[in-house]
């Protein structure tokens, strides 16, 4: 681990504000650098439009399986036309290094909204944002691709509408391959009970307890429970986008009904 981080220091030093790259995208700023990837805001030259540009760390790029791997995330890319999802918009190779650029998503993710902003949403508003995430699942599940990292820091949004990043770790599975289909849509559905978990908490006022489950601190409708159950896997699991959709509409009906 400790010579990990010794190579990573090495070499993965991001590119500087100014820099050219393909003699089309000018740095502006690095927005971000994960485990995989460094990830910058960009002017394209003679647009002056913005753009998000995605580099494979350099420490990673000395692997070949490392460079497959960011070639099918691209790949992945490619494959998608969402209005919520980030638009492929160019892949290319300088030096041995691997970048792709992609449209650039307004807006703030939905980890900052929670903790930065503090912002809480109603139980019914919590079910209608994670019925919006779920529309964009039932088109990349239509697709027989999957996430696979569906977090809080992945989620934007902007103007009440959401879109999802960050593919690095999805999979477009082959369709004979129905075992693992089943195992990656579950994989989804239980991220996305992890984020409707998070948008709940929003409206917890007591101190979190290690002791105390969800089913103890939140006191939630007896349709959102039942709905929670199934994606988390404690109640049979849900094996479709379908049944979701029912379930999630008749937690929101009955709660409006109440409300």
């Amino acid at each position: 681990m400790k010579w990990k981080r010794i190579i990573e220091w090495i070499y993965d030093y991001p590119h500087k504000k100014g820099v050219l790259l393909h003699d089309k995208y000018k740095i502006d700023e690095v927005l971000g650098m994960g485990g995989y990837g460094i990830i910058y805001r960009c002017i394209v030259i003679g647009s002056n439009k913005n753009c998000v540009l995605k580099q494979l760390r350099p420490s990673k790029a000395r692997r070949t399986k490392e460079k497959e791997r960011f070639h099918t995330e691209t790949e992945i890319m490619r494959a998608i036309n969402h209005s919520q999802i980030p638009q492929l918009v160019d892949y290319f190779t300088i030096n041995s290094q691997s970048y792709y650029v992609m449209q650039e998503v307004r807006g703030t993710n939905l980890e900052d909204v929670l903790f930065a902003q503090k912002r809480t949403f109603s139980e019914v508003d919590a079910l209608l944002l994670v019925e919006k995430l779920l529309y964009i699942l039932d088109y990349l599940h239509d697709k027989l691709i999957f996430h696979g990292d569906i977090r809080p820091p992945n989620i934007i949004l902007h103007h009440e509408e959401i879109y999802l990043i960050d593919f690095g770790l999805a999979k477009q599975l082959d369709a004979h391959n129905k075992e693992e289909i089943l195992i990656k849509k579950q994989d989804d559905f239980f991220d996305l009970a992890d984020i409707l978990l998070f948008i709940l908490y929003s409206q917890y006022k007591g101190k979190r307890s290690r002791r105390k489950s969800w089913l103890e601190e939140l006191t939630l409708s007896s349709g959102t429970v039942f709905f929670l159950k199934k994606l988390l896997g404690i109640n049979e699991p849900y094996t479709n986008n379908d049944d979701i959709h029912k379930d999630l509409q008749l937690a929101i009906q009955a709660l409006r009904e109440e409300g």
